[in-house]
């Protein structure tokens, strides 16, 4: 019975430490971005909804060479529970999901144009089949919400990324935490 309660006690323990990092990482990304100068780059709606055409046919294959297409060579994306990510380290972070997701796929759900922004509001789906956050599998379903934001120059290519995913929801679906 000791050895259940520790195990217990070990998951919650991993659980407060996954909460505490992911939202580490929130704050830190925060205190790390930098404000970008007011531009002249306008988005046309025309452009918008051809660019989330593009984003969701990165997460059809996956096919990870659309982002060479989309997002410049100077891309930086905030992402959860990872460092500030260059356009391949974007590329890595989302295979990563396909390692442990792999008929991962993304909806795009809403398209919001603010001048030189896009926002996509997006939802996922798949079947949890692989490790994810030391996680094994387990076979579930997963079925999350996340919301970017994308920053474009005057190429139309998308220079940043904001990203806020529905982690907490995963990592649930996935047995991460124990019943509530």
């Amino acid at each position: 019975m000791k050895a259940h309660r520790f195990s217990k006690g070990g998951s919650l323990v991993a659980m407060m430490l996954l909460v505490a990092m992911m939202s580490w990482s929130l704050v830190r990304a925060q205190e790390e971005t930098a404000t970008p100068e007011s531009t002249d780059v306008v988005v046309s709606q025309e452009d918008a909804e051809r660019f989330a055409e593009r984003f969701n046919a990165i997460f059809d294959g996956p096919n990870m060479d659309i982002a060479d297409e989309i997002l410049s060579e100077d891309f930086v994306a905030y992402v959860p529970l990872a460092p500030v990510l260059d356009r391949e380290g974007w590329k890595a972070y989302v295979s990563s999901f396909y390692a442990a997701i792999s008929d991962l796929r993304q909806e795009v759900d809403e398209i919001i144009i603010s001048e030189d922004r896009v926002i996509l509001r997006v939802s996922y789906t798949g079947t949890h089949d692989g490790p994810l956050f030391g996680i094994p599998a387990t076979g579930n379903p997963i079925a999350i919400n996340g919301v970017g934001i994308f920053r474009f120059n005057e190429d139309g290519l998308a220079v940043e990324n904001f990203v806020n995913l529905d982690l907490i929801g995963l990592l649930a679906q996935i047995g991460a935490f124990p019943p509530a």
